[in-house]
């Protein structure tokens, strides 16, 4: 009887949270776009933003925005098949990593990058635990993949390592920027845990010592 009702909410639940990371995913998208466009044309002069940087991005934006809207028409009619949180999740990992190689001179330098932890903090309103280990598989393999594309693709290994160009990151930090993605995705999954619990209910409950007087 349980496993009915978490199969029940998770159902419910699944549409409902799906609805509120897309709504969220619209504003995000809004905000840093009109952030990005403030920081091009108004806080900064450098006329690399203005040409194939701006571009880029505005690129990515469109991809991002015909996503959300795909997202919108079938959630307002309830068409939700399994694949959905799937898709959605791993086309945020990709435009994610899209709009950091968009910078060549910035790539895992740009904070931009933690970017990657939303996704994760996105997955368990859906209540998936598959879907959380998806989300969280997916950025660390999408973080190491931009890296790899950045140093052999876009820079090239031997300006990367170049000490006096100053583009290498330390491998410390990429160690602790994929645990602590790790990390992350170990607490998501506590949560949809901690959810299940809550609508299972406990094998055993807590007497009230007022009520037994």
């Amino acid at each position: 009887m349980s496993d009915t009702r978490w199969d029940d909410a998770r159902r419910l639940e699944a549409w409902a949270g799906e609805t509120r990371v897309n709504l969220i995913r619209a504003v995000a998208l809004v905000g840093f776009y009109g952030y990005h466009l403030l920081n091009v044309y108004v806080l900064t002069d450098d006329p690399s933003l203005k040409n194939g940087y701006n571009l880029k991005v505005t690129i990515v934006v469109l991809a991002w925005a015909l996503a959300v809207a795909v997202l919108y028409l079938c959630l307002s009619r309830r068409w939700v098949p399994p694949a959905l949180k799937y898709v959605a999740t791993f086309w945020d990992l990709t435009l994610i990593t899209a709009l950091l190689l968009s910078d060549k001179a910035a790539g895992p330098h740009s904070p931009l990058v933690f970017l990657y932890f939303l996704v994760v903090a996105a997955s368990p309103l859906r209540l998936s635990l598959r879907l959380v280990y998806a989300a969280t598989l997916g950025a660390m393999a999408a973080a190491t993949l931009m890296m790899g594309f950045y140093v052999f693709g876009l820079i090239g290994s031997m300006d990367y390592y170049n000490a006096d160009l100053h583009l290498q990151v330390q491998r410390p930090s990429e160690i602790i920027f994929l645990l602590a993605l790790g990390a992350a995705g170990l607490l998501a999954g506590q949560v949809v845990r901690q959810a299940r619990r809550l609508v299972q209910g406990y094998p055993v409950t807590v007497e009230d010592k007022r009520e037994a007087a």
